[in-house]
């Protein structure tokens, strides 16, 4: 075991202890009020200079931000949940501009590497069943319908260890080193908003991951992720006007009736000669009583492409339709999209890197490195990684080997806590890769 993961390892216990008291305190969407105040006084504290709030997030770009109340209640659970010295980030976050960029300057030419770690949890309930590890040994989320099953307590502890030994090891680096702690990518919400407040600007190199999904194996790694898709999420609303079903139907005008074939219509889009693409109306509804004219309908939509322009190709589509079928109906609508993200690959510069760092590490088995695969999936990623890449920069997407409790966004998911050091020592060995002093 050489020096780089010799430092990791002596980390273990702390990541152990962090992983699982993120766990316990799981936050969705816009509102990781407590996540980000945590991760912020800790970053301070290592020497990282320190950006939040409308620094880091352009708040009309934001997508899917969720209700005022649910908004203020999750700040007010935050701040029971926060100390004396972590409270204080709190009030630049305002109405849900949360997320973090921390960055520290070697005061040495050299390259702006970046990392990202998504912070936030999903809508599941946690399982309380007896063979269930969070609950048995006691760090399942302490609020019910909110649970880190997707591994991001996983990343932002990554993140910390990572950004501890970087700073404890500053004169073996040059240039600088940017963290990016991304809320809302759950429903690929919260890239956008960031990216467009420059958290990407002046980058040479973005690095980011994902434990568990393909690489599903201990001491396994993927390397270069392919086909990222490109994704939009969408709510259509439409307003049509009641009427009694039998004595006057021809004065109303179904929205019900609408919405359905809004939903058939958009799953019978051609697909494109050009790559994957999908639709899905997840959730469709619709009217009052049984003997009423529905005046009211909802859709709960998504697209996704293999790549940018084939999501444009599709969501392009579902435009039509809605318009085209509220008409023929003569109902109203209202479109909001509240989510989506870029499609992208990884480039083969940075999947060289990731391959490279994994043969080094001794907490990857060499015949477990996977070189590069398609996710034929959406990651809020994607977009940060898109516009560096668009800017010249170089950015991929790895995912780190874990063996699986029950599956991604399931009441049972738990990971093997081991592959924590396998993500920290590719990315500490990424770093000096590119920015260590010769």
């Amino acid at each position: 075991m050489d020096a780089i993961a010799q430092k990791v390892e002596a980390l273990k216990s702390e990541m152990i202890g962090d992983r699982r008291f993120f766990h316990s305190h799981p936050e969705t969407g816009w509102f990781t009020f407590f996540t980000t105040a945590v991760i912020a006084d800790r970053m301070q504290r290592l020497g990282y200079e320190i950006k939040l709030g409308r620094k880091v997030v352009k708040a009309e770009a934001r997508q899917g931000v969720g209700s005022k109340d649910a908004c203020e209640k999750a700040r007010q659970r935050a701040e029971k949940l926060l100390n004396a010295d972590q409270i204080k980030f709190l009030d630049a976050m305002e109405d849900g501009l949360t997320g973090l960029v921390a960055e520290i300057d070697t005061g040495r030419a050299g390259k702006t590497v970046a990392f990202r770690f998504d912070i936030d949890g999903v809508d599941v309930t946690e399982s309380t069943d007896a063979d269930h590890r969070p609950f048995k040994e006691g760090f399942r989320s302490d609020i019910s319908g909110i649970t880190h099953a997707c591994g991001h307590d996983g990343h932002i502890t990554m993140g910390l260890a990572l950004a501890k030994l970087i700073a404890q090891n500053l004169d073996d680096f040059s240039g600088k080193f940017r963290f990016i702690f991304q809320t809302a990518e759950e429903g690929t919400r919260g890239a956008v908003g960031m990216e467009a407040a420059g958290v990407t600007k002046g980058v040479d190199y973005l690095l980011g991951g994902h434990i568990g999904f393909q690489a599903n194996t201990m001491r396994g790694i993927i390397c270069g992720t392919k086909k990222l898709l490109a994704t939009t999420k969408f709510d259509v609303s439409l307003k049509g006007k009641s009427a009694h079903a039998a004595g006057a139907p021809q004065n109303g005008a179904n929205a019900l009736l609408a919405a359905a074939e809004m939903a058939l219509d958009m799953h019978g889009i051609t697909r494109h000669a050009d790559g994957v693409t999908r639709i899905n109306v997840g959730v469709l509804r619709a009217g009052e009583g049984r003997n009423v004219i529905a005046p009211n309908g909802y859709l709960a939509c998504e697209t996704r492409g293999e790549s940018t322009e084939l999501n444009e190709f599709m969501k392009a589509k579902c435009m039509d339709i809605v318009e085209g079928v509220s008409k023929i109906y003569g109902v109203s609508y209202d479109v909001q999209v509240t989510g989506g993200t870029a499609g992208g690959d990884s480039d083969e510069a940075t999947t060289q890197l990731y391959e490279d760092a994994a043969k080094a590490s001794p907490f990857i088995d060499d015949d477990k490195i996977v070189r590069e695969l398609s996710f034929g999936a959406c990651e809020d990623f994607a977009h940060f990684m898109r516009s560096v890449q668009d800017a010249g920069g170089k950015s991929g997407y790895l995912m780190i080997g874990t063996t699986l409790a029950a599956g991604h966004h399931n009441a049972k998911f738990d990971f093997d806590e081991d592959s924590l050091l396998a993500g920290v020592d590719v990315y500490l060995r990424c770093a000096y890769k590119l920015n260590g002093k010769a």
